[in-house]
């Protein structure tokens, strides 16, 4: 029994770190973490310690951060590029980092990476993969709005999903949602009666109703 549980220790061990994808162990400058998997939603009153998590493999360092020590660039761009790497490799294998899971990889605050995650998009008109982003998770979340404003302006789903790096089912769910609210919009004015019909919460009926356009 004893040499049992020490064989399932040492499986557990190695599976965490071995790389199935390619036979392969990991390589100098790579770690595993686990993260959130991409369908693995958050629900009121779930823990972290009752979400699953994925273990990704991410290359904290590469050449060319190695390269780019030597040439004057400055340490925000680095930080740019590393949460750009990052949070794209964990999406590509399936999983999702938070804005914490960065700040602690990268021994940064949240702040900085909030900031830093903010000026991407504004930068390249796009969103970074993060759980937050994909999930829709905080307070100042604002890429529904930009989802439903594609919408709005006659884009397709699958372009809308290009744009702001959103899976097929989240942008068709908040598109279903969006028209359900405009409909009911145009025989109720009252968001809580809404609410109730659509199943959603009062405060994202409100939400949905400011991005009614005045003339619809």
């Amino acid at each position: 029994m004893t040499a049992s549980a020490i064989i399932d220790d040492l499986l557990a061990l190695i599976e965490q770190y071995y790389r199935y994808n390619d036979n392969s162990f990991l390589k100098p400058g790579q770690i595993v973490w686990h993260a959130v998997p991409v369908d693995e939603y958050p629900k009121k009153g779930k823990s972290m310690a009752q979400t699953k998590l994925k273990p990704v493999v991410l290359d904290m360092i590469t050449d060319d951060d190695i390269e780019g020590l030597k040439i004057p660039v400055g340490t925000h761009e680095l930080k740019m590029k590393k949460i750009e790497r990052l949070a794209t490799q964990a999406y590509d294998q399936g999983a999702l980092l938070s804005q914490l899971d960065l700040a602690v990889l990268l021994a940064i605050t949240t702040v900085t990476v909030s900031q830093c995650v903010n000026e991407y998009h504004n930068l390249y008109n796009r969103s970074l993969p993060t759980r937050g982003n994909i999930q829709f998770i905080g307070s100042g979340q604002t890429h529904k709005r930009v989802i439903i404003a594609l919408h709005l302006k006659g884009y397709l789903v699958p372009t809308i999903c290009q744009k702001t790096n959103h899976s097929k089912e989240s942008v068709e769910r908040y598109i279903r949602d969006f028209e359900s609210v405009r409909l009911l919009s145009s025989k109720f004015d009252d968001p809580e009666v809404i609410s109730r019909i659509v199943r959603l919460t009062p405060s994202v009926v409100k939400k949905y109703l400011d991005l009614v356009p005045l003339d619809s």
